[in-house]
């Protein structure tokens, strides 16, 4: 990577990336101290002796004895953990934690080539070891090797467990430009693009997670492997928030498939979840956006449907809120006719029209509506048809309740509405 510096700003960065990597390199160079404060240091120092005394081949008890020298501010003794530290490397030379803390200690006494190589075999034998490496990409960047930190860090990012990854990213993002972080840093695999794409998704990143999108989806076409579910209905809701509705109902549709094939809009009936059998993607995407209202609440009801297993319950007590909280967008082309059907089931609706279920255009103008369920009936039957504009990509279903009149008693009631499908007919 190379790194310019044009202007005053850039100067700024590059200093405030390095203020960081002194920070955490110097929150790790402390840590042995602040444990051992708790005794003595000569406790320390006869334990570690005593311990090199009964296993004079243990390069841990050097290593460990090493580190007390480093950091202790009572027994600091360079020289000597130079030396512990050398012990313990010809005994067991395969030592991560000797390998860095050595080349630390090289680093604190100016001598950074061989500094560079200890941290290299640190790295080497530790590949596999986040914390390790995590270390090694501080203490570069405290030294200002930008280039070496980069290096190290995406090989942290490979290997960090999911509960720590989102440290990597933030100082990666820091480092390179969101391009090479996404061409060179990130694992090219299926797993380690949803780990970015959802932690971009996470902080509203939109244009940046369609890219991690983009590339996961090549590696998933290429590898065969499947996309997390949850991630691709972020995503579908993401595609839908910047107005890209072709492919987010084309991911919408494949996702589906996954989740409950049988609940997958088809050309018969464009109404995703038109029996409510599905709760996973309730409240995503294109499936049912449901919401209460003063005095209303909904549920799934297991035990009242039209067709299946269960259908959606709006509960209604003394309310007299006009109630237009369940919906559904659904895309449509231009210049057609389709027809709306739904059943409704009420029970004690007295006091006003009833259900009905609404199309609404994309300015927010009612197109049909069916007729109004109210009072006490069973299972009914309501449909309309409509016509859609030139300009309409897509249209609204709203389940809706007006409020009673003001003369009237405040609203109290059920009301159930199954099998609802919305199909082309011509």
């Amino acid at each position: 990577m190379v790194l310019r510096l044009q202007a005053q700003s850039s100067r700024i960065t590059l200093a405030g990336v390095l203020a960081l990597g002194f920070a955490l390199a110097s929150w790790a160079a402390i840590r042995p101290w602040v444990a051992q404060r708790a005794f003595t240091g000569g406790s320390i120092d006869s334990a570690a002796r005593h311990a090199l005394a009964l296993e004079p081949r243990n390069g841990r008890f050097y290593a460990s004895l090493g580190t007390i020298y480093q950091y202790s501010l009572l027994l600091r003794d360079y020289p000597s953990a130079l030396g512990l530290y050398q012990t313990s490397l010809q005994l067991n030379p395969l030592d991560r934690n000797s390998w860095l803390h050595l080349g630390k200690l090289y680093a604190t006494l100016g001598q950074a080539r061989e500094a560079n190589e200890a941290f290299r075999l640190a790295t080497q034998f530790g590949q596999s070891d986040a914390a390790i490496l995590w270390e090694i990409a501080a203490v570069y960047l405290a030294e200002g090797q930008v280039q070496e930190a980069v290096s190290v860090l995406t090989r942290f990012l490979f290997v960090s467990p999911p509960d720590g990854i989102a440290k990597g990213y933030e100082l990666a993002r820091r480092l390179v430009s969101p391009d090479e972080l996404l061409d060179k840093t990130i694992g090219p695999d299926v797993s380690h693009y949803t780990h970015y794409a959802n932690y971009l998704l996470d902080r509203n990143l939109g244009d940046q997670a369609l890219a991690a999108w983009n590339r996961l989806s090549e590696v998933a076409g290429q590898s065969g492997e499947q996309i997390d579910p949850h991630l691709q209905l972020r995503v579908v809701d993401l595609l839908m928030g910047t107005g890209r509705f072709d492919q987010a109902y084309q991911l919408w549709t494949h996702v589906t498939k996954q989740v409950e094939p049988d609940a997958t809009p088809t050309g018969s009936n464009l109404a995703s979840n038109g029996n409510f059998e599905r709760k996973e993607t309730i409240g995503r995407g294109f499936d049912w956006r449901i919401g209460g209202a003063p005095g209303v609440t909904w549920a799934l009801d297991p035990d009242t449907a039209y067709t299946g297993r269960r259908s959606l319950r709006l509960s209604f007590v003394k309310s007299r809120a006009d109630f237009s909280n369940v919906s559904q967008l659904i895309p449509v082309q231009p210049h057609s006719m389709y027809a709306l059907q739904a059943h409704i089931k009420t029970d004690g609706l007295a006091g006003s029209k009833g259900i009905t279920v609404e199309v609404i255009d994309s300015a927010g103008g009612t197109m049909a509506k069916t007729d109004a369920i109210g009072g006490t009936r069973n299972w009914s039957q309501v449909t309309v048809k409509f016509r859609t504009s030139g300009a309409a990509r897509t249209i609204t279903l709203k389940v809706h309740s007006e409020p009673p009149p003001p003369y009237l008693p405040p609203l109290s009631g059920s009301a159930w509405i199954d099998n609802v499908s919305l199909a082309k007919v011509e």
